[in-house]
């Protein structure tokens, strides 16, 4: 009851005073707005600076990352107040401290929470790239074992495979060819932009062995077979994972009925005493 007086009261004296004074309101108001002007931009230059990778590879802008961090700070704020004045209406004592500790830790679990999905997200699809990536050198492989040129065998396995991550190499192999540059060079800027080191590393190694007459196709097949293997221990390892989480529920009914069978004898020597 403490915190929804203050907070009636503050709304009381604020509203007669700028009935009061509405050129005061007006001023407030303009300032309010040019502070929340310089916020925008300072918060998507932040997230343009730090979340760059992350965005580029899951399709967000910048501008739109931080309108969904800004709502979701606002319904996390929103949902904090309701659950605060639910308790003061249900007679439970809430100080102004720890109402303020909630609201506090709401907004900011709100205002964090959009980062933390997007890097989960750009994670996922870094490693479905890297899966696509793998399966398309294979492509490469077995065209230039075949006799095609390299160029055709990057241009024809790209055509090969649908999905986003084909998109993305066919779209990189058209700028090479429109702007006259190695298509190699175009997949590293590719690897680079999405934070990917493994495309940078193959398409630098089979550049350099082109262009000291080394085989083309045995560095694709190494390089191929360690993504593979590498993506493999990575799914081996979320197995693993998962199979000792599954454990836990175990775990945890085993205590249960431990204490559930334990309880009425340590009752009664509790009541003994």
């Amino acid at each position: 009851m403490l915190v929804l007086s203050a907070s009636f009261g503050s709304l009381f004296g604020l509203g007669f005073f700028f009935l009061v004074r509405p050129g005061a309101l007006i001023k407030r108001i303009a300032q309010l707005r040019s502070r929340l002007e310089h916020g925008m931009v300072w918060l998507i230059r932040r997230a343009q600076t730090q979340h760059r990778a992350d965005l580029a590879i899951v399709g967000y802008q910048a501008s739109e990352m931080v309108t969904r961090k800004l709502t979701m700070m606002l319904v996390a704020s929103v949902s904090a107040l309701g659950l605060i004045v639910l308790l003061g209406a249900l007679a439970v004592q809430v100080s102004m401290t720890l109402a303020l500790v909630i609201l506090l830790s709401a907004s900011a679990i709100g205002f964090f929470l959009p980062d933390n999905q997007m890097r989960s997200k750009a994670k996922t699809r870094r490693q479905d790239f890297l899966h696509a990536f793998s399966s398309y050198l294979d492509l490469v492989n077995v065209l230039l074992a075949g006799g095609a040129g390299t160029e055709t065998a990057l241009i024809a396995a790209a055509e090969a495979g649908d999905g986003w991550s084909f998109a993305e190499i066919r779209s990189a192999l058209t700028r090479a060819r429109s702007s006259r540059r190695s298509p190699w060079a175009e997949l590293a800027n590719l690897g680079a932009a999405y934070n990917i080191v493994e495309i940078s590393e193959v398409a630098g190694s089979v550049q350099l062995a082109g262009e000291h007459g080394a085989r083309i196709r045995l560095s694709l097949s190494a390089r191929a077979d360690s993504l593979r293997h590498r993506h493999m221990g990575e799914i081996e390892a979320e197995a693993q994972s998962a199979t000792e989480r599954m454990g836990i529920p175990m775990v945890l009914l085993f205590i249960a009925f431990i204490a559930l069978i334990g309880y009425p004898a340590v009752n009664l020597v509790l009541e003994s005493f």
